[in-house]
């Protein structure tokens, strides 16, 4: 229970910091376009998010298992999709239609 709780206390450390470095590299009107062009709907957000997911995941296993570091994958693969997770949250828009520029 000790190491499930350090390691979702890291993931949610690597969420936010991926988002905050995301939103802060990529320009607004750029995010706007990746979110508009790739995660418009929620059926493609679902489908992308989940298949994004089990190739990092696919990926990661695979390199661990070649080079026999196979126990951390329950370690490394969720980092590696936080960081999946924070840019997906980072390209969502925060404005809406209705909203004056600032």
């Amino acid at each position: 229970m000790k190491n499930f709780l350090i390691s979702s206390s890291v993931d949610i450390i690597l969420i936010l910091t991926s988002y905050y470095l995301f939103k802060t590299v990529i320009s607004g009107p750029t995010r706007h376009k990746i979110y508009e062009k790739y995660l418009s709907s929620f059926g493609k957000f679902v489908i992308y998010i989940f298949i994004a997911s089990v190739l990092i995941t696919s990926l990661t296993a695979l390199v661990l298992y070649k080079t026999r570091f196979i126990v951390y994958l329950n370690i490394i693969a969720p980092a590696l999709v936080s960081l999946l997770v924070g840019f997906t949250i980072s390209i969502v828009p925060t404005r809406g239609i209705t909203d004056k520029d600032k």
